[in-house]
């Protein structure tokens, strides 16, 4: 298990250091993903759009954050920012400094992330209804488009005929 943590520990740091220029647009899209807004904000205004998706939404919801507590029970992983003061790895006190935000600073095991199950869930669930809404509105759009010069065609086709009579065809 230290293996990863270790690994998550780098990805944090990366993510920290190469990426500090994003970190408006990053901390906007986790307050966005917030699982709390799935209940307050999602759900309702889906459930409005379509209730098919809103009652997958709401399903999806209650089963990911069920199989998070789960996997919270079988792993009982440390969060990044407290294993790195507690495990013996790093040696004389050289353990890597992390940045923690208000999002990241929570109690309880935090292995695995009940922000990334949950949201990525729900998010799986608006995305893939907006994605098929968009095909179905793209090939009603298409028939339209394919069908509209047809009709076009039998405006002009009386002045076509009329033509080719005068020059003799």
């Amino acid at each position: 298990m230290d293996f990863l943590h270790r690994s998550g520990v780098l990805i944090i740091q990366h993510l920290q250091k190469d990426y500090r220029t994003y970190y408006d647009f990053l901390n906007f899209m986790s307050n966005v993903g917030d699982p709390r807004n799935i209940f307050s904000v999602y759900f309702p205004l889906w459930f409005q759009l379509n209730q098919t998706v809103g009652t997958k939404m709401i399903w999806v919801a209650v089963i990911g954050d069920w199989f998070n507590l789960i996997f919270k029970w079988i792993l009982f992983g440390h969060r990044p920012y407290w294993w790195i003061q507690e495990t013996q790895i790093y040696p004389n006190h050289s353990s890597p400094c992390l940045e923690q935000f208000p999002t990241t600073c929570e109690t309880g095991p935090g292995s695995p992330s009940g922000h990334a199950m949950g949201s990525s869930c729900v998010w799986y669930v608006m995305v893939t209804a907006a994605l098929s809404y968009t095909v179905s509105w793209l090939d009603k759009s298409s028939v339209t488009l394919h069908s509209s010069p047809r009709g076009s065609d039998t405006l002009f086709w009386p002045p076509r005929v009329s033509g080719s009579h005068a020059d003799g065809v």
